[in-house]
Parts: C-alpha cells; sequence; structure tokens
C-alpha cells in the first residue's frame, strides 16, 4: 500500500509577509503616536510663545455699569489679571462667570481692537427686604438673589408675610404678587415726604388680602387691600390728620382703607360708622 502524502503546502510567502506586515506595525505605529504628541507638543509651545508675545497683551479693561460693585470686586468674579494676552480672553464663558456674582444681572463681554476688554454690566436693583425663610433682597425682576440682614438694608422697605410660601434664595415672586408690590412702592414713593418709610416698621403681603402697613408709632395696622393705593393713601392722610386734631392716637387700633371711599377706625367708639 502506498503511504499518502500530506497535500498541505504551507504558503511560505504569504506567512513572510504577515510577518513583515506584524513588524511594520510594532515599528510605524508608535512612531506615528510619537510624532504626533511631539506635533502636538510643538504647537503648544508655538501657541504658548504667541501669547507671551508683548504686543499681545491687553492694554485696558473697561468696566461700565458699576454701581454697588467695585472695579477690583469684579475682576476677582470674573479670574482675570493683567498681563493678559487677547488670545485667553473667552468673552462668552467670562459673562457666565461675571453673572454667577448674586448682584450681576446680566454681563457682556466683548474685544475692542485691537488690545481693549469691555466688560459692560447691569447691575441688579433691589427694591425691597423680604421676610422668608430668611431676609432676602428682592430685586425690580421679583426675584430674591441676596440673603442679608435687615440693619444692612435700613433705606429698604420691609416685607412681611411670606413664610407660608417658603420662598427661598433664588425663587422668582408671582407676576401678579410682583406687580401689587410695585403699585404700592410707587404709591408710598408719591406720598414719601408724608410717610417715610422710616414711619412703617414693616409692610405685610398676604396672598388674597393684600397689603397691611404698620407704623413704627403704635405699630398700627393699616389695611390697605390689593389696589388703589395711591387713592387710599391720600385717604389715610386725611384720616390721620382728624385723628390728630381730636387727639385719638392712644384709642387708635388699626385703620382699615380697603373700602370705597371709606376709613373705618377700630377703637374710637364715637364714629361706628366710619371716618
Amino acid at each position: 500500500m502506498k503511504t499518502k502524502r500530506n497535500r498541505y503546502r504551507p504558503d511560505r510567502a504569504r506567512q513572510k509577509a504577515l510577518v513583515l506586515a506584524w513588524i511594520k506595525g510594532i515599528i510605524v505605529v508608535p512612531a506615528g503616536i510619537a510624532g504626533v504628541l511631539l506635533f502636538s507638543a510643538a504647537l503648544a509651545h508655538s501657541y504658548r510663545a504667541v501669547v507671551e508675545l508683548p504686543w499681545l497683551n491687553v492694554e485696558d479693561i473697561e468696566i461700565t455699569g458699576l454701581k454697588r460693585l467695585q472695579r477690583d470686586q469684579v475682576l476677582q468674579q470674573a479670574g482675570v489679571s493683567q498681563p493678559l494676552s487677547v488670545l485667553q480672553v473667552r468673552t462668552a464663558s467670562l459673562a457666565r462667570r461675571l453673572e454667577t456674582h448674586p448682584w450681576i444681572q446680566s454681563a457682556l463681554v466683548r474685544i475692542d481692537p485691537p488690545r481693549r476688554v469691555v466688560i459692560e454690566l447691569q447691575e441688579r436693583e433691589p427694591m425691597a427686604l423680604v421676610h422668608s425663610q430668611g431676609f432676602f433682597l428682592l430685586d425690580t425682576h421679583g426675584k430674591l438673589f441676596l440673603e442679608t440682614k435687615p440693619e444692612h438694608h435700613l433705606e429698604l422697605p420691609l416685607f412681611t408675610g411670606f413664610v407660608g410660601t417658603k420662598a427661598g434664595l433664588g425663587d422668582i415672586l408671582s407676576a401678579d404678587t410682583l406687580e401689587a408690590l410695585r403699585a404700592l412702592l410707587t404709591a408710598l414713593d408719591h406720598y414719601k415726604t408724608w410717610l417715610p418709610l422710616k414711619d412703617l416698621s414693616e409692610i405685610r403681603w398676604q396672598e388674597g388680602d393684600g397689603v397691611t402697613l404698620y407704623t413704627t408709632r403704635g405699630a398700627i395696622p393699616v389695611h390697605l387691600g390689593n389696589d388703589q393705593f395711591a387713592e387710599k393713601l391720600k385717604r389715610l392722610q386725611s384720616v390721620q390728620k382728624i385723628i390728630a386734631e381730636r387727639q385719638w392716637w392712644d384709642m387708635v387700633q388699626a385703620i382699615d382703607l380697603d373700602y370705597p371711599r371709606q376709613a373705618y377706625v377700630k377703637g374710637i367708639v364715637t364714629q361706628p360708622n366710619g371716618i
């Protein structure tokens, strides 16, 4: 019997090609990676060299819109200091960083060629102090933007009655509430020579029931309701004049003006139908 021969013939040329390809991969891939790294390093070095060119340094940083904040506070918040290359100024990023400051409502950063940076700020305007889960400054857009202490802002009216709402830092009052408070403050400003804010210990707001003023003299509550504040304050002026002339202040317990063309004074029994 004849012995069968192994018909498998190894393809030596193909094997050789595979070995060469494997060796080339071992050499070429690391060389390519090294080349990319060297190229990246060269680019980074070139960028640093360009950034450090003195003729690209920012000559001036102009800040507009400052009212309460100081220039140094703004620069610290932005995280910039000179010398600074114009190539390092990221305007959108700087603006976002500035707007995280509680007193800054909006910020715009731009480069004024060739080497000037302009920062345009709009600071928040506090309109009142609100007592809720703490004491917060209320801006003209209805946002509670900063927790503070009442003694630091004696020039502002104090609104109470918000504890039940659980309003806190960063919250925004409802549009109806904000509109009513704005209207009240406008009316109070009109009568500020007769009824300055220092004569009011607090202004209580209650949803649905409206505004009640508390005077510093005797803590007398004066209920105004939700609207027509200017007309009601004018009526209050007349009522207080009568009370002063008749020396009834010690008898007055409360004044309710939330009626058309009438005022009811609690505690004065001689006027059961109101004044």
